[in-house]
């Protein structure tokens, strides 16, 4: 045999060598996708869970769970902070603001096979608004023509949804409404199939219903037939958990994908533990936590240099620190980090207690002297009360005495419904992800006894918002004009501001592409289990939120 005989046989063996090492890493690799195809998806969930219905959903647990099973027309996307659609194709403003047409995708279908048209959408609203309990879900509808009436049992239906074709639907508005986009982006505009008996009705998301067993443990299968493409996961099993103890030791049992309430607790040995610290997740939420002012009810009225004195009398860090575990973020603006709008270089108020003793002086009040007693209510909560506790002891060394009042929640919130309470606690967690959910909702005058429980009233704010709302040409207009409303709240100081709260939750050794927005969800169709042979492989590829 000569040399280029050699040479050949050489070649030839070394290439079937390759061809066979190929033959069984790909054997191996589709047997890992087989598998990875059937592998249900472990989900924990702390709480309970009701109902999955859109309209009455409450919980962050159901509608987590809920939403891989409905979707809305639009979604919103956590990275580039605007709307995408999802079930439309399109949408537009008419130039004045008081319309919204919405152009359907053609070819989706519910779970149960039946397309999805502009009318199954209107019955869907229409049945979400006239079911549901949650006076903020039923505010979402009342800028739309005709939502009074409906309310008020004058008419049957939501005139301002209007069917335009099967493809096509147009909400008329009472007033402007450009934030109403981002509203479509709450569960209760989630769309689904009304004329099915079957409970709970057929959605449209990646995965649907197959068993539910005694409101613990929900069994999701794939929907083949997805409009997005076959969604990554075999299906999912949701198990609910009482207590955050019995879900962790799930966890740590190995026996959970993602479990999606960490004890706070528990937080601060979990970021220092090696074997976890890659499998936390932590994401700044679009929730703030409060104390409100009654600006029309003494010692507050018209006294804006005693609510700053509060202000700058609190040490929050102190507070996140001593007394929840470091798992908030000292808020210093009403919109909170993460949400288009936040201003990076926004001061508010820092803890200063020098010029708190100035501002106590100039509101007549030096050293505290002449001041009543403040009366503190806040819903009765051993977290609360902790935060309230620390927040009496410090004002009290500004000569400031604070009495506490812990009541019941459903008194307490007919008691704030009604404008009872001068100093308060409150947590707003946005309705849908943009500024005007926070600013509109809570500080607008027409949202007095129904968001606005402070009972602030400032005219060139709500000329401000108003112009932002009909703002529907350009985003970046419409966040300045939301921009100049906050600083001139922030500035008459008609709240405490303290805090933004933020999610940790753990994420399983398999686990891919789990993103969390600021409202606390997850698109479950991009969801994965990674391959156990190639996991080291794909760590660089997990997408995991650190803050």
């Amino acid at each position: 045999m000569n040399i280029k005989q050699r040479r050949a046989v050489v070649v030839i063996t070394v290439l079937g060598c390759l061809f066979i090492s190929i033959l069984v890493f790909l054997d191996k690799r589709t047997t890992y996708t087989a598998n990875l195809d059937q592998r249900t998806f472990n989900l924990a969930l702390v709480g309970t869970i009701d109902s999955l219905e859109p309209a009455l959903l409450d919980s962050h647990p159901e509608k987590l769970l809920a939403a891989a099973i409905y979707e809305g027309l639009v979604y919103y996307d956590d990275e580039s902070k605007s709307i995408k659609p999802l079930l439309v194709s399109d949408w537009k403003y008419s130039s004045d603001g008081k319309s919204l047409t919405l152009n359907l995708k053609r070819k989706i279908s519910f779970h149960n096979g039946k397309r999805i048209e502009a009318a199954d959408v209107k019955r869907a609203w229409e049945n979400s608004f006239s079911t549901t309990k949650e006076w903020s879900n039923i505010s979402l509808f009342l800028s739309i023509q005709g939502s009074q009436e409906r309310l008020d049992g004058k008419s049957a239906e939501i005139s301002g949804i209007q069917v335009i074709n099967p493809g096509t639907i147009k909400m008329q508005f009472e007033q402007p409404n450009a934030a109403f986009i981002f509203m479509l982006t709450n569960p209760v505009f989630w769309v689904y199939d009304t004329q099915d008996k079957v409970e709970p009705a057929p959605g449209s998301g990646p995965y649907k219903i197959k068993e539910i067993r005694d409101k613990q443990q929900y069994l999701l299968e794939r929907n083949e037939k997805y409009h997005r493409g076959m969604p990554a996961l075999g299906g999912i099993k949701a198990q609910v958990y009482a207590a955050g103890s019995e879900a962790l030791a799930a966890y740590q049992a190995g026996g959970v994908d993602y479990l999606d309430s960490l004890p706070l607790n528990q937080l601060n040995a979990f970021k220092e533990n090696p074997q976890y610290k890659k499998l936390l997740i932590t994401k700044p939420l679009y929730n703030i936590y409060f104390l409100g002012f009654n600006v029309n009810r003494e010692p507050f009225a018209g006294n804006y240099l005693l609510r700053r004195a509060l202000n700058y009398g609190v040490d929050k860090d102190l507070i996140i620190d001593e007394v929840m575990g470091g798992s908030y973020r000292a808020a210093n603006s009403i919109i909170p980090l993460g949400m288009a709008g936040y201003q990076h270089d926004m001061t508010g108020y820092s803890y200063d207690p020098e010029k708190a003793q100035e501002l106590l002086e100039e509101a007549g009040f030096p050293l505290g002297e002449g001041l009543p007693p403040l009366l503190l209510t806040y819903n009765q909560d051993p977290g609360h009360q902790m935060v309230v506790e620390s927040i009496v002891a410090q004002l009290a060394e500004l000569g400031i005495k604070v009495k506490l009042q812990p009541l019941e929640w459903n008194y307490y919130k007919k008691q704030m419904d009604e404008m009872n309470l001068v100093f308060f606690r409150l947590e707003w967690k946005a309705d849908y992800p943009d500024p005007d959910s926070l600013l509109y909702s809570m500080f607008h005058s027409s949202k007095v006894g129904m968001g606005n429980y402070f009972n602030y009233h400032n005219s060139q704010v709500d000329k401000i918002l108003d112009a932002s709302r009909e703002e529907v040409i350009s985003q970046q207009e419409r966040i300045k004009l939301l921009n100049r409303a906050e600083q001139i709240i922030i500035d008459d100081a008609p709240a405490l501001l303290l805090f933004q709260s933020s999610a940790a939750v753990l994420a399983g050794q398999n686990t891919a592409k789990i993103k969390l927005d600021g409202m606390q969800m997850i698109d479950w169709y991009e969801v994965e289990l990674l391959k156990p042979a190639m996991e080291k492989d794909a760590e660089g590829s997990k997408e995991q939120e650190k803050v």
